[in-house]
């Protein structure tokens, strides 16, 4: 990869004008200067269409009528010229050196698939909300690691992810499932660690606001949606995983996160086994941590039998 490497930043938007022009200008202001904009508009009925024309050869438009996230992603890509691809959502915001910092470290790891970072939650006025996530972050090659905790590893939502091209003309175009629609992060999240490395950034360079209306803020039925969706993940990558070539299974037996769900709607009974993934958990460096949420298994477990 050049060490100074294009980067094509591509923004998707569907009815978020009153955020839209944050999320413009944090991609306009970036530090690194060899950048294309990207800006999918996904069918907005709202003033979205309207501020984006003010932003003129400033940024690459791209209007079309309403098909989701996934959709608009899959056509933001097919127009980029970029070595990296950096994705944000109309709703987020980046620090100004973030794609600094991103080109930076695929200079420093080029055989990278992915170059993450933490991302700080904020609510609708900007305040902080909780620490920044991951708490903690990885490098290096984590395929085997990944396959140990059935497919799970520490990875933000898509404000923090920026992928080499490379590994997008491989597994490009997102599914058309109804499940990519919404969350289509998690089929670049999922497949990224067996494609090269994974490289984390020990920084907050984005910022991801909880508003009501994303898909991260509702809680209606979030638990069995959240079921449902790491079976659907786990027989997608597998089904890609045989297609490649790879003689990998996911198991998700053994993913804490999807057990963990299963257990708070009283559909994991074996506590023992919970226990030992949380004793076990390869990304939590704090053993007081990981010994806390495997004794709190056992105290939620008694109370539920009472």
């Amino acid at each position: 990869m050049d060490s100074h490497p294009f980067v094509s930043i591509i923004i998707n938007n569907y009815n978020y004008d009153h955020f839209l022009l944050e999320a413009i200008n944090s991609a306009i202001n970036q530090t690194y200067p060899h950048t294309e904009i990207i800006v999918v508009d996904d069918g907005s009925t709202d003033n979205s269409r309207d501020i984006i024309a003010g932003y003129g050869d400033k940024i690459i438009p791209i209007l079309k009528e309403n098909g989701g996230q996934a959709s608009a992603l899959n056509i933001g890509f097919a127009v980029s010229k970029g070595e990296i691809i950096c994705f944000l959502d109309s709703d987020d915001a980046w620090h100004p050196q973030k794609v600094e910092c991103v080109a930076g470290a695929f200079d420093r790891y080029p055989n990278a698939s992915v170059i993450y970072h933490k991302v700080q939650n904020v609510d609708k006025t900007g305040k902080p909300l909780n620490r920044p996530w991951p708490h903690k972050v990885v490098r290096g090659n984590i395929a085997q690691k990944v396959v140990n905790c059935g497919g799970w590893w520490p990875w933000p939502p898509t404000t923090g992810l920026s992928f080499s091209r490379r590994f997008l003309v491989q597994v490009m175009d997102i599914p058309a499932d109804r499940e990519y629609s919404v969350c289509p992060d998690t089929y670049f999240a999922d497949l990224a660690p067996f494609f090269g490395d994974v490289v984390g950034i020990d920084q907050a360079l984005s910022l991801m606001r909880l508003h009501g209306s994303n898909n991260w803020s509702n809680t209606i039925d979030a638990e069995k949606r959240a079921i449902h969706y790491h079976e659907f993940r786990a027989n997608r990558l597998n089904k890609f995983l045989k297609q490649s070539g790879f003689d990998i299974e996911i198991d998700l037996s053994k993913n804490l996160a999807y057990r963990s769900t299963k257990f708070n709607i009283g559909e994991e009974r074996d506590l023992i086994g919970l226990s030992l993934l949380n004793l076990l958990n390869p990304y939590d460096w704090r053993p007081h941590s990981r010994i806390k949420a495997a004794v709190n298994v056992w105290l939620t477990g008694f109370s539920k039998s009472r």
